[in-house]
């Protein structure tokens, strides 16, 4: 019996990288997750793209897409990682890369227009019309930028329990308590403050350990800790910021024929919809709704979908919205979302 045709969709943040491979019919044969594999922040991304790209056979595959953190094809470290996808994929399998943010606005409006906010570890916002035309704003990476993401959060938070630890009668002294008693560190003592830092460096990858703080913010801001609910709005101004960045760049015609002024449209009528772990907060998605002034279109499909959508063009299989809606159910079944 021939193998079974297939699809590989892989999605490869800061944090974490997940890999599915899809079948003919929109389901999901397997899925593995691994660390992230951004070339500007792993220095052993090599060896975790090599090893999860070879997690499953690749007898019956009939196309590939990596939606890669990071990833441009101008850049000497995109063609690097081409040559990585290629030596375990071979010279024959259709093969296709992408940045991330490209990956998962097709998987939110599949494939459809819209603005796109993705916060998770880092931040990043990309708009696109109708007829293609595409913008993008954010993914400067943590050094100096990716604002409101989850390591920006986190370290708002570690902030606070440094200031803490140096001013112990800070009115924010509760909440550097609990950011502090979360990570199992003491938050008192003539021992304390060096815990802290010796937390931070024994992290095997340390941005991600302080992008692994923002649920903690999360958490307290569900008991309504004043503090966390202030930086989560903070992050939330910073990717409505995005959003609307990535929007002055795009050019639309004007509206047919009004009869009156047009109401004004922040997104230019654009839907918005959203992804990462960041944006799983209801504080941070409500208050982007309202910065944005309109609700969010929840996405179709987690950012492996988006992947899939287009590893199916590359193949040639046709696909409409059953088929949609069967991979979203697959994916989110095997909780591979982000």
């Amino acid at each position: 019996m021939p193998p079974a045709q297939t699809l590989l969709a892989l999605d490869g943040g800061g944090t974490h990288t997940r890999v599915a491979l899809i079948t003919r019919d929109g389901g999901l044969l397997a899925h593995t997750t691994g660390p992230g594999c951004n070339p500007y922040d792993r220095p052993d991304w090599t060896e975790h793209l090599h090893t999860l790209l070879r997690a499953f056979p690749h007898n019956g595959l009939c196309a590939a897409v990596l939606g890669m953190a990071g990833y441009d094809g101008a850049r000497p470290s995109s063609h690097q990682q081409v040559d990585v996808a290629r030596a375990v994929l071979g010279p024959d399998i259709p093969l296709e890369l992408e940045n991330d943010v490209q990956t998962a606005h097709r998987a939110a409006f599949a494939g459809g227009a819209g603005v796109f906010v993705l916060a998770g570890t880092g931040s990043v916002a990309q708009a696109r019309t109708q007829d293609g035309h595409t913008t993008r704003a954010g993914g400067w990476g943590w050094l100096f930028g990716d604002e409101g993401g989850g390591y920006w959060i986190g370290c708002q938070a570690l902030n606070h329990a440094a200031r803490f630890l140096d001013d112990p009668i800070t009115p924010f002294a509760p909440f550097a308590r609990a950011v502090l008693h979360a990570l199992e560190l003491p938050d008192h003592g003539p021992n304390a403050a060096d815990a802290l830092r010796e937390w931070l460096r024994t992290r095997p990858h340390p941005r991600s350990a302080v992008g692994d703080v923002a649920p903690i913010v999360h958490a307290l801001a569900q008991t309504h800790d004043p503090h966390a609910l202030a930086i989560l709005h903070a992050a939330a101004a910073h990717l409505a910021d995005l959003a609307h960045t990535a929007c002055r760049g795009l050019v639309l015609p004007p509206p047919t024929a009004p009869t009156s002024p047009p109401a004004e449209q922040p997104l230019k009528g654009l839907p918005w919809s959203y992804g990462g772990s960041v944006m799983t907060s209801a504080v941070v998605r409500a208050r982007v709704s309202t910065l944005l002034g309109q609700p969010a279109t929840p996405p179709a499909l987690p950012p492996l979908g988006g992947a899939a959508l287009r590893a199916a063009q590359l193949a040639g299989w046709e696909v409409g919205a059953a088929w949609v809606q069967r991979l979203a159910t697959s994916l989110s079944v095997q909780n591979t979302q982000p």
